[in-house]
């Protein structure tokens, strides 16, 4: 149907806690032994043996797991599980480690501390992406002194032959934990955005940094303050630009409370001390904090939700996503929310994730192949099911990679966010990487999985 402001809205369901935002920032990791303890509310019940899906059309190819908690460096939560591929390898980042696998096989290749890696200690909330117009890697993460962002750059696009340019990046980001960033990438530049609580509003700001000074051992970047935005305003993976000159990005629509609208915002002149942006507020079905998520015996939290956190421009079509409750259940339970967007004119087509009454689905990340094909990764609970990774594009069309086994007791928080890529050796084969709970929700907790599948 077609909405007031020359919006075409179209919804499909793929799969048939109100208030004001706690300006908080969500960096560093607590300590395990820091967080409240949860047990079950009595005997656990039986768990519904979950469907294989063995008709599905996704096909699962390569499917591994990554960095759990005892191999992290950190005894810490959430795990900020994420993961990018490029050639031969997949590279993962957790807090507080990185690991390099052999692509076709899982094999581990390298595996080290980030504080080894930057050569210097890390902070927190670590991203890793591969550029695929420059066929480079970028590692991002806050500092240990909590008031810069490190950036190393590979030396090509085998992450093996290191990462010969680590940039500490300090000067005008305001002096304090530059929290929860997040990287992209066009033709000429690398953007970081991340959340200033030194100037006391907590608003995105953006870093905008030469991509080819960068490449060739020089630090050249602005900082910028855009509209008001809270919690994450991720900048799109800019895959394919052959132009530079545009950036997006798209976020909820100055808050992580909930809204009906989300927000693309267009930046020219960003390597400049005058960047220009352009607002663009697209109205969506309204979406709210989820307060609700369960599982066998109990409940998860859902913190954090409503918020995007990983962008890509594919096609000419940008696509995110993030959990939020929605009007369905009445704003009980996080769903995914996946958004399409297309251009001349601007339009979002919106799909649900929801795999039905009571489950709740958290931590979406999406992206879309050379066809035009979304795939979806999520994590899944109920009271008939444990903290699961599942993978899929539609409610037939939907896999189980990692079923949960246990009851979560440190679950004060969900993690901080999860990552589907698109493989570039072929622009069809995805790759995600989530988490799910272990057999012993109190010492296998936050494992992590990367699942390599193809969808219809």
């Amino acid at each position: 149907m077609v909405l007031a402001f020359g919006l075409t809205f179209a919804s499909t369901n793929l799969f048939a806690q109100q208030g004001a935002s706690a300006r908080v920032p969500v960096s560093p990791p607590v300590p395990i032994w820091s967080q409240p303890f949860a047990v079950p509310n009595g005997p656990l019940p039986p768990v519904r043996p979950q469907v294989s899906n063995l008709r599905s059309p996704v096909v699962v190819g390569q499917s591994y797991d990554g960095i759990d908690l005892f191999g992290s460096n950190c005894n810490c939560l959430p795990p900020d599980t994420n993961a990018a591929v490029g050639g031969n390898f997949v590279v993962e980042t957790v807090n507080l480690q990185i690991r390099i696998f052999d692509k076709g096989t899982g094999a581990v290749l390298l595996d080290e501390p980030l504080s080894t890696f930057f050569g210097a200690p890390a902070g927190s909330d670590p991203y890793v992406l591969y550029d695929d117009i420059a066929n480079r890697w970028y590692v991002v993460a806050i500092d240990g002194p909590l008031v810069g962002l490190f950036l190393a750059v590979s030396n090509d696009s085998n992450p093996l032959d290191g990462f010969g340019l680590v940039y500490d990046i300090t000067s005008g980001l305001g002096g304090a934990v530059p929290d929860y960033p997040k990287p992209g990438f066009n033709k000429d530049a690398i953007f970081i955005t991340y959340n200033n609580f030194g100037n006391g509003t907590a608003a995105a700001t953006i870093v905008s940094i030469d991509k080819a000074a960068a490449l060739s051992g020089t630090l050249t970047y602005y900082v910028s303050t855009p509209k008001f935005q809270f919690r994450a305003m991720p900048p799109a993976q800019m895959h394919g630009d052959t132009r530079g000159g545009s950036e997006y990005f798209v976020s909820t629509d100055g808050t992580d409370a909930g809204g009906n609208t989300i927000r693309v915002t267009y930046m020219k002149n960003y390597l400049s001390n005058a960047p220009q942006f352009l607002y663009t507020s697209l109205p969506v079905r309204q979406y709210q904090n989820a307060p609700r998520a369960d599982q066998p015996g109990g409940s998860i939290t859902t913190f954090p939700n409503t918020t995007t956190t990983q962008v890509h421009f594919r096609n000419g079509q940008l696509v995110t996503a993030m959990a939020s409750a929605t009007a369905a259940d009445g704003f009980v339970y996080p769903k995914g929310l996946i958004y399409r967007i297309t251009f001349s004119p601007l339009k979002v087509a919106q799909f649900v994730i929801d795999p039905g009454p009571g489950v709740a689905v958290q931590m979406a990340s999406v992206d879309m192949d050379k066809n035009g094909h979304l795939a979806v990764t999520w994590m899944e609970s109920s009271t008939n099911e444990y903290l699961s990774m599942w993978v899929g594009n539609s409610l037939t069309n939907r896999v189980d990679v990692a079923p949960g086994g246990g009851f979560f007791t440190y679950n004060f928080r969900i993690g901080d966010y999860s990552t589907t890529v698109l493989d570039p050796s072929d622009h069809l084969t995805f790759w995600s990487a989530n988490e799910y709970i272990g057999s012993d929700g109190t010492t296998d907790i936050w494992r992590t999985h990367i699942t390599s599948f193809t969808t219809p």
